[in-house]
């Protein structure tokens, strides 16, 4: 007679079932392991090749179909204002249903983004724009944790967080060569091809989240977590940082255009901006745990300002210079105020939805100004 397979210890969202007892129990268990680093670096590539082309196709698809100019940048902080939303779930879903659950759920919101940002632009509808744009930004926010998930169960979080991150330079080697694949398959239809990769990236990550290890235990079942105020200084620096770089990053598509640069080469000067965004990850993965956390936090900050100036000017060469001094200053910045944050406040669910919550929500002041300013 058929039995109830052991699950361990019961959870919210466990669902239980009549079960033939020579089956293994089920994938999303309640064992408390230390994620491998691999896989979470390969599903935030995906995530992170999903974000590159959603960024140069967003201020493009706004453009084309905004129906006012001051419209434009609209879709952009769609992006912004999902990952903000997708914040709270994408950390207290690690709880409820553990981190397979929880990334392979963005995932799939990423998957819909992609596929309503494609046909909003084949069928030239803003809203649908704006609707696939909030999407792909809710799948980024989820995508965001796998910082966190090597972060909080590594002695040395900001090198650990730096691995993870290492993981987009795959976005910015493969991702101009894809585009251009995808472009070439579904042309005349500029940006679909585009829009469609990206829910296949989505996709990619979603088959990696669903043979991710079973959980680690978190903060917040030890009784170690720190305050809520413990998180105030890395989330402030890391917030200015954040803004900083979608400041730059909403306006430099149309000023590159506006400069003469084609369309087919735009997607060269984001994946610069990419490349810069996540490659100092890979150095930072091993001397990260030499350096302040904090030294490196204000270092990147310093960076993102200094690259702002050069956005208001007309000549590429300093366009290209500020997409790529803003994504190096961005990636130390953030990599620094991740480890600055797990050293010092090990932050537990709700501390983690907040700083992340915060940094997306000053992307989405970053690019509603750029708006305005440019």
């Amino acid at each position: 007679m058929s039995r109830l397979a052991p699950a361990g210890a019961p959870r919210a969202g466990m669902l239980a079932c009549i079960c033939d007892p020579e089956f293994d129990v089920p994938a999303n268990d309640n064992r408390w392991t230390r994620p491998r680093p691999w896989p979470l670096a390969l599903g935030f590539a995906f995530g992170v090749l999903a974000q590159t082309l959603a960024s140069g196709i967003l201020p493009l698809a706004g453009a084309q179909l905004a129906p006012r100019p001051d419209l434009a940048t609209l879709p952009f902080a769609a992006l912004m204002l999902g990952a903000a939303l997708a914040s709270f779930p994408a950390s207290f879903l690690g709880d409820a249903f553990g981190r397979r659950t929880g990334f392979a759920l963005g995932a799939s919101l990423g998957i819909a983004g992609g596929a309503i940002l494609a046909f909003g632009i084949l069928q030239r509808q803003f809203a649908f724009a704006c609707l696939g744009a909030l999407w792909l930004g809710m799948a980024q926010g989820f995508s965001f944790f796998y910082r966190h998930e090597a972060a909080a169960s590594a002695g040395r979080p900001a090198a650990a967080a730096a691995g993870v991150m290492a993981g987009g330079l795959f976005a910015a080697v493969a991702g101009p060569s894809l585009a251009g694949l995808a472009e070439t398959f579904f042309a005349p239809a500029f940006l679909v091809g585009s829009a469609v990769l990206a829910a296949l990236a989505h996709t990619a990550s979603l088959a990696v989240a669903v043979r991710l290890a079973p959980d680690a235990r978190p903060w917040t079942q030890t009784g170690d977590a720190g305050p809520l105020t413990a998180i105030l200084g890395p989330t402030l620096v890391a917030m200015l940082a954040w803004g900083g770089m979608s400041l730059v990053m909403a306006g430099a598509p149309l000023a590159l255009m506006d400069c003469g640069i084609g369309e087919g080469a735009l997607f060269g000067f984001i994946a610069l901006h990419v490349a810069a965004m996540y490659g100092p990850a890979a150095p930072l993965a091993l001397l990260g745990r030499r350096l302040p956390a904090r030294l490196m936090a204000f270092g990147g900050l310093a960076l993102v300002l200094a690259a702002i100036p050069l956005q208001f000017s007309t000549d590429p060469r300093f366009l290209a210079a500020a997409l790529m001094l803003v994504g190096a200053g961005w990636s130390i910045a953030t990599i620094g105020a991740t480890g600055w944050l797990h050293q010092t406040a090990r932050p537990g669910r709700l501390a983690l939805a907040l700083h992340d919550g915060a940094l997306f929500s000053a992307a989405i002041v970053g690019a509603a100004l750029a708006g305005r300013l440019f």
